[in-house]
């Protein structure tokens, strides 16, 4: 009888774990969703232009720390907002073979009436925890990850998925009998 009610017990807390991701995907996709439709980028390009807006100048290196992810991941990010006239690649005058991003007048202008990017809002929330808390979190999400896929030490920006192109899918190739 003790056996079942901690399995009950664990089942609820699980429940309740998983209530608590789904809210946490839900904002995250909110977000995504808003700046979509109010400003024709998703949630990885305004991470992006916040994080420019905070510090210009920056290598793709350096915005790929900045933002917690890789440098492909960034690159291809930064490629529409580029297009779109929001940010500036620029050869350094240092060592010609690396780029600088900033933003252009449009992508401060945009930045200025939008609101705080949902992972600066991640990423204030914990730093403002006590660093045994951090601590804390990091290994209770290490733990809930493993068993849930294997690591990766630079996941791709939130919504990355978004940012490539869909694949063609190509009819099978029929043989004559």
């Amino acid at each position: 009888m003790a056996t079942r009610r901690r399995d009950a017990a664990a089942m609820d807390d699980a429940k309740a774990i998983l209530n608590r991701v789904r809210q946490l995907v839900r904002v995250l996709r909110a977000f995504d969703k808003q700046a979509q439709t109010r400003f024709g980028l998703g949630a990885a390009q305004m991470f992006i232009l916040h994080v420019l807006q905070q510090q210009d100048d920056l290598s793709m290196n350096d915005l790929a720390d900045r933002t917690a992810t890789d440098q492909s991941s960034v690159s291809l990010a930064t490629g529409k907002l580029v297009a779109e006239g929001y940010v500036r690649r620029d050869v350094s005058e240092e060592d010609r073979r690396q780029v600088r991003l900033s933003l252009t007048t449009k992508g401060r202008a945009l930045v200025k009436r939008s609101p705080p990017a949902a992972q600066e809002r991640i990423m204030g929330s914990v730093e403002a925890m006590p660093p045994a808390e951090r601590a804390q979190l990091m290994a209770l999400l290490d733990k809930l990850m493993a068993g849930m896929a294997p690591p990766d030490d630079r996941p791709p920006m939130l919504f990355q998925d978004d940012l490539q192109p869909p694949k063609r899918r190509t009819a099978p190739r029929r043989t004559k009998s």
